[in-house]
């Protein structure tokens, strides 16, 4: 079970209000017509929410983000965890899929078991997709990760299946059930982040002010399109700048950097830096869970993922 506090998976009725642009009080009255009942908390569940959101018109999506970046410590596993736990308080069906051995995320979302099977495990044959599933709360699933995964790229490459589908073709049977499926991979160029590619509507590439963050994202970038020319493949590109410091020129001077290089690909949110961020995932909680500032940026990113803009 995960160590977050069910509240962490709830939406507050302000938040609510301010994402709808509406007072407290009207937005209270929304719930309550939409969910046919009295509303006792200043709490939602995401069932609540979901309920509340589509009888505003809202429409979920059903499509598969990767969050990929070469260079470590641009917050890629922080930015994964939160966007989901929002995506999932605002009513959305998410599963996380953990795909880096160090499994950090998994950790932070309190699974710990290494004899849990992972990914490789359905590489191999040896458990199908849905047997690798778990259930962390409501609306949040995770398929871990462990050590294990870490033999993924050279059970790839001596497969005589098709290893290029080996994320794409499990997913197919699952992506049903879900609204948003996140994939968080390890920093690197490889079969494995190649096979996640193929399989992904979207990837988001996270870079921080740092000046070999910005060449990883080069790097990064003219990977994705060797591999969407090779596989002929239509995913869309988005690059999430983090870490961002206003106190500093260099987050000013890359943030522009990024503005002028990538205008296209750039996200319209933007994360801060701060000690929140930098202990989400080793703390086991969500942003959402205090008053950090940043949760806001997360919010707004969240939304952008999901069409909520």
């Amino acid at each position: 079970m995960s160590q977050l506090m069910t509240q962490e998976f709830c939406i507050s009725i302000s938040d609510l209000a301010a994402f709808l642009h509406i007072s407290p009080p009207k937005a209270k009255e929304k719930a309550e017509l939409a969910l046919q009942k009295k509303i006792k908390t200043p709490w939602l569940m995401p069932d609540e929410v979901r309920a509340t959101l589509l009888a505003e018109g809202y429409k979920y999506p059903q499509k598969v983000v990767s969050v990929q970046m070469l260079k470590g410590g641009v917050a890629k596993t922080t930015s994964v965890l939160n966007m989901g736990l929002r995506a999932a308080m605002y009513g959305a069906r998410v599963l996380f899929i953990d795909l880096d051995q160090q499994a950090n995320l998994s950790f932070a979302l309190g699974v710990e078991d290494e004899s849990l099977p992972v990914w490789v495990d359905i590489v191999e044959k040896k458990k199908n997709i849905e047997e690798c599933v778990r259930f962390i709360e409501p609306h949040v699933d995770l398929i871990p990760s462990s050590l294990n995964n870490s033999v993924m790229d050279r059970v790839l490459m001596n497969s005589n299946r098709n290893w290029a589908q080996a994320i794409k073709g499990p997913l197919e049977k699952i992506r049903h059930r879900y609204d948003l499926i996140l994939i968080d991979t390890a920093p690197a160029l490889s079969a494995t982040n190649t096979a996640v590619t193929i399989a992904s509507d979207e990837v988001i590439l996270p870079v921080n002010p740092d000046k070999f963050a910005i060449l990883g994202l080069e790097k990064n970038l003219g990977e994705l399109e060797d591999i969407r020319a090779d596989f002929d493949l239509q995913f869309q590109k988005k690059i999430l700048f983090t870490k961002f410091d206003g106190r500093e020129n260099a987050s000013h001077e890359l943030l522009q950097k990024c503005i002028d290089s990538f205008a296209d690909e750039l996200m319209k949110g933007y994360i801060r830096t701060s000690s929140e961020v930098k202990n989400s995932v080793r703390s086991g909680k969500s942003l959402f869970a205090g008053k950090s500032p940043v949760k806001a940026d997360y919010d707004l990113v969240t939304r952008e993922v999901l069409g909520f803009m």
